[in-house]
């Protein structure tokens, strides 16, 4: 019989533990004992044959019309219904909570009640602390699992962290020894690149002793063709000086011929006394005429050679102008090779330098290596621990959701109480109304037990459409909101097939999507599969309740921590899915 102890917990007699009394009596002292509920009905019963029949005195004490009633051994000699006994009221708390009667002689059997009454009384104020202290415990779990779900989430977020720092870590481990290893290259480069660059500053200052000493006979190949074009000025001179003598040689061999000439005639004129003449004038012409051509040879020789002389000296001149560029040309590039002699000492002393800091960043990468492979260590196994730290705190919580299943079974009054309650309640009128859907033909088991979701075209996060999804749209908002407006605890209320599939959600979170799928995630989830391990363990478990609490993804970054009771949805016997309310 229950007992309402204002709105926190129901007291209520154990009839099992009635009975046992009962049978003690009858077997240890021989007595007849019974206890009657309301309108005097029998539960429990030495004799089993009266459970269910009515005892009137009993119903009368149930009442408040007496507490106590005896009769003695007279009356139940005047009475053909009645024995010897007492029937007496068990009262808890200011209230009636059952009626116990024992047969037997009066004198004996009264005390016997007084002590069950007194028994049963303290059983229950024993059984309201239990329940008290139970039911305190279960808010106070309640309370703590909060605190875990959100220590766990915490951990969760760390955890991801160090997650990210051991990624970032083990790059900055490959990028510090691959930076080591350029390193390593970059040092045994440079030296070859030291050892070429002095090589290279000797070299140059070996060209520039050679270049200068090329300039130097350079200047006098210059001197030398100087001089020489000097020579040939005068052998051109000399030459011209020549050709006029050799002019004047052929003006007098014409002269001689001449006068030869004119001597033959005087000779021819003189006869006899001319014949002598006559041979000096022919010998003196033949010389004139060996003479101009002697002298014509001898003109025509030095032209030639004073044409040649003139083109030596042309060449002089241009092998001077080019002696002389090439000095100059000489003399920049021993002023270049100066330079480059200057810059190559130069870039060896900062090659040495670079060397010498390449050697300093190479042990000091030695060093941080070490430091880096010891924080990845140290790192990953702190990352172990918190791993643990999550598991032992997840089992804390599965042991919390089994003391509220439990609490809940027992029939003890907690905060989860109401939304099991309500959500066992729906989750039946739902079987009804599908099973009803099924026998009236209007969707069949293999539509209604579908699991070919369609994929929705252009969905982000993506949505299905499956072959029952409008009659869950029919048949299903009426109880969502219904049970959403309940209590402003309630965050959502929706119903789920055995894959996690929610075909119908409540109207805030059934919107059409748009281009945003951080604010879809939020708005429009509807036509989802939530098949996470908190969904599916909702979605596919046969127990009469399930509770689980977690955090849940609101969508734009937000996170709720939510409590989330679930019942069985089934059709005809075959498990369809579950009915899920979560709540704050």
């Amino acid at each position: 019989m229950p007992f309402v102890m204002g709105t926190v917990m129901t007291i209520e007699f154990d009839i099992r533990f009635g009975q046992e009394l009962c049978d003690v009596f009858s077997a240890e002292l021989g007595l007849v004992c019974s206890f009657m509920g309301e309108e005097g009905r029998i539960v429990a019963s030495s004799l089993r044959e009266r459970v269910g029949t009515t005892h009137v005195i009993a119903a009368k004490i149930m009442r408040g019309e007496m507490d106590e009633y005896g009769v003695s051994a007279e009356e139940a000699a005047k009475s053909t219904g009645m024995r010897e006994g007492v029937n007496m009221g068990v009262d808890f708390e200011g209230a009636r909570l059952i009626n116990f009667g024992i047969a037997g002689p009066l004198a004996t059997v009264r005390p016997l009640a007084r002590i069950v009454r007194f028994c049963v009384t303290s059983l229950l104020r024993i059984r309201q602390e239990e329940t008290t202290i139970v039911a305190a415990f279960a808010r106070e779990t309640g309370g703590i699992g909060k605190q875990m779900i959100e220590i766990a989430e915490d951990i969760d977020e760390v955890a991801g962290r160090v997650a990210d720092q051991q990624v970032l870590l083990t790059d900055l481990q490959r990028g510090i020894r691959d930076l080591s290893g350029s390193n390593e290259r970059i040092v045994e480069a440079v030296s070859d690149t030291l050892a070429g660059a002095q090589a290279a500053s000797n070299e140059a200052a070996e060209s520039q002793k050679r270049v200068r000493h090329s300039l130097g006979d350079i200047d006098q190949v210059v001197r030398m063709v100087t001089d020489g074009r000097g020579l040939l000025l005068d052998l051109q001179n000399a030459m011209g000086s020549v050709v006029n003598v050799a002019n004047g040689i052929g003006q007098i061999a014409r002269q001689t011929n001449l006068l030869a000439l004119n001597a033959t005639i005087e000779s021819a004129r003189a006869g006899e006394h001319g014949k002598g003449f006559a041979v000096v004038a022919t010998e003196v012409k033949e010389l004139s005429r060996k003479a101009g051509i002697a002298s014509a040879e001898i003109r025509k020789t030095l032209e030639g050679l004073t044409t040649t002389a003139g083109r030596l000296v042309e060449q002089g001149d241009e092998s001077a102008t080019r002696a002389s560029g090439l000095t100059r040309e000489t003399t920049a590039i021993a002023g270049t090779i100066d330079h480059i002699r200057v810059s190559l000492a130069d870039i060896a002393g900062q090659v040495e330098q670079v060397t010498g800091d390449a050697t300093v960043i190479r042990d000091s990468s030695s060093e941080m290596i070490a430091e880096i492979d010891k924080a990845a260590a140290g790192l990953g196994a702190f990352e172990g621990r918190l791993n643990g730290a999550r598991a032992r705190l997840q089992d804390l919580l599965n042991a919390g959701e089994r003391l509220v299943v439990l609490t809940a079974e027992a029939g003890i009054e907690t905060p989860e109480t109401p939304f099991v309650a309500q959500v066992r309640d729906k989750a039946r009128e739902i079987s009804s109304i599908l099973e009803r859907e099924v026998s009236e033909g209007r969707i069949s088991p293999e539509v209604l037990f579908d699991e070919g979701y369609s994929p929705v075209v252009g969905s982000n996060p993506p949505q299905f459409q499956a072959g029952f999804a409008d009659l869950t749209d029919r048949l299903f908002p009426s109880i969502l909101e219904g049970v959403l407006e309940s209590n402003p605890r309630i965050v959502f209320c929706a119903a789920v097939d055995r894959n996690g599939y929610l075909p119908t959600h409540n109207r805030k979170f059934s919107h059409p999507q748009g281009p945003d799928p951080v604010w879809n995630a939020a708005h429009c989830r509807n036509r989802r599969k939530f098949d996470d391990e908190v969904g599916l363990k909702a979605a596919r478990s046969t127990n009469p309740f399930t509770v689980q609490s977690y955090r849940r993804d609101m969508g734009s970054g937000k996170m709720a921590l939510m409590l989330d009771v679930s019942a069985p949805i089934t059709v005809n016997g075959r498990h369809w899915g579950a009915l899920r309310i979560g709540y704050v």
